[in-house]
């Protein structure tokens, strides 16, 4: 059973979408965090869909994160 996107804080599978384009947060732990269209680890460059509910929030390049804690 897929319950959504994993939390990169509590590593729990409720991360949602707020109300606020590229925003989630995690409904288990509470945390806050932004979607980022270049990547943290590697500094690679994507293009993102913040308005979409399937939001890729992996980088292609290195698989890291995509997103960071606001």
């Amino acid at each position: 059973m897929d319950l959504g996107p994993e939390c990169p804080n509590c590593h729990e599978p409720w991360l949602r979408p707020t109300n606020l384009a590229g925003r989630y947060r995690c409904v288990y732990c509470l945390h806050r965090f932004e979607l980022r269209s270049v990547c943290p680890n590697c500094g690679e460059h994507s293009t993102i869909v913040r308005m979409s509910s399937t939001a890729t929030t992996q980088c292609n390049a290195c698989g890291d994160s995509m997103l960071l804690p606001i």
